[in-house]
């Protein structure tokens, strides 16, 4: 097959989304398939897989309004010059223009790939997206379910595909990691390392996890907070952590790359994800892998992703109160820290392993260009 993933993100930013075509480009690639990874030029997004992947072929694009026809012109040529079989898009913007540009071609298929709800029930979403749609992927029947309440797009449409991670690419020990982020972050040995990841955005929850800190660091004062990722609110947050004098329990530690993330997350206790929207969470599989326990909000699909008091606590969200109880409960029991962190690598090898992903992802694709399409339900593991 010949594949184009088309995402329009910002150019600063990287998110969920954009880890998951990575990750499916790249294991596709290696299935010997064509793939083509297209955004705009100079972008986080396209650094991060040239970086990482750059194995998979790159079309850069300057982007703007969603019916342009100088990028939908763009997108066409390519997708006739390379015999685009199939186009996964991400967001709305990118259905409109990779969506009337593979229409126009007409053997190509659209995939919309969707890790966030972003439907409308407008006119231009009810009358349009039908006739661009061939198929949509989502990672969670919670998502599902979201996607499909207008009606426009039916559930017989939808595939739900779990999301999948690899191995990480460095092998560290535990201590091994936790000696690295004292030294890096200039830690005290007995630290009690919480660490969450994700976008600075008011999706991902930091400020509720910030205002629960106080509880947490009066019954256990050796805790510090890591947070991995950048964004829009990072002023805010700073802001306020510096109001509630909570600076010394605080570290910022920026976007980092994929081997920096496997090298920091065995050497933590505890993750926190305290989402207030989140249609699956690739951050609490990475934590999973790295055997730690979770406390994360119960939204989404968060909750199809953990398994409730076995490998994880759940609270409801926006909730700082119950973040703090869920968080002090797991640091008064070093046995329910190291039971959870253990069941939860295990669920992740059982049910969200990459190779999974990758060949369910396959199947569906070529399902589309095959001489019979076979539409999908669902395949979210079951707790």
């Amino acid at each position: 097959m010949n594949l184009l993933f088309l995402d329009s993100i910002d150019k600063d930013t990287y998110g969920g989304m954009e880890e998951w075509i990575r990750l499916v480009g790249a294991g596709l690639h290696r299935k010997g398939h064509n793939i083509y990874i297209s955004g705009r030029d100079n972008s986080k997004f396209l650094k991060r897989v040239s970086a990482d992947n750059p194995e998979l072929k790159q079309i850069p694009l300057n982007i703007s309004g969603d019916f342009n026809p100088v990028t939908i012109a763009r997108i066409y040529s390519e997708i006739k010059s390379r015999q685009i079989d199939i186009i996964l898009v991400n967001f709305n913007k990118d259905l409109r223009l990779g969506g009337l540009a593979a229409k126009l071609e007409k053997d190509c298929k659209v995939i919309w790939s969707l890790g966030l709800d972003i439907t409308k029930n407008s006119l231009v979403h009810k009358v349009l997206t039908p006739k661009l749609v061939d198929g949509v992927i989502v990672p969670s029947n919670a998502l599902r379910d979201q996607i499909t309440r207008f009606d426009y797009i039916t559930s017989n449409q939808v595939k739900v595909i779990p999301i999948g991670i690899p191995e990480a690419n460095v092998q560290i020990e535990k201590r091994a990691a936790r000696a690295k982020i004292i030294e890096k972050f200039g830690l005290n040995e007995n630290t009690f390392i919480c660490v969450t990841s994700g976008r600075f955005v008011d999706q991902k929850g930091h400020r509720h996890l910030i205002e629960a800190a106080p509880k947490i660091i009066e019954k256990c004062p050796e805790t510090v907070f890591l947070f991995l990722g950048d964004g829009q609110l990072k002023s805010e947050l700073q802001t306020m952590i510096r109001e509630r004098k909570l600076e010394k329990y605080f570290v910022l530690a920026g976007m980092l790359d994929t081997n920096n993330v496997a090298e920091i997350l065995p050497g933590c206790d505890l993750m926190i994800h305290p989402s207030v929207e989140e249609p699956f969470g690739i951050a609490i599989l990475e934590g999973m892998r790295a055997e730690l326990p979770v406390v994360a909000s119960r939204v989404g699909g968060i909750p199809e992703v953990v398994v409730t008091d076995e490998t994880a606590l759940l609270v409801e969200p926006e909730n700082a109160a119950e973040i703090a109880e869920a968080v002090l409960s797991l640091q008064s029991s070093e046995d329910k820290l190291r039971q959870m962190g253990q069941a939860g690598k295990t669920r992740w090898q059982n049910y969200f392993g990459y190779s999974k992903m990758i060949d369910k992802i396959e199947s569906y694709l070529d399902s589309f260009i095959s001489s019979e399409k076979t539409y999908g339900t669902s395949e979210t593991a079951r707790t």
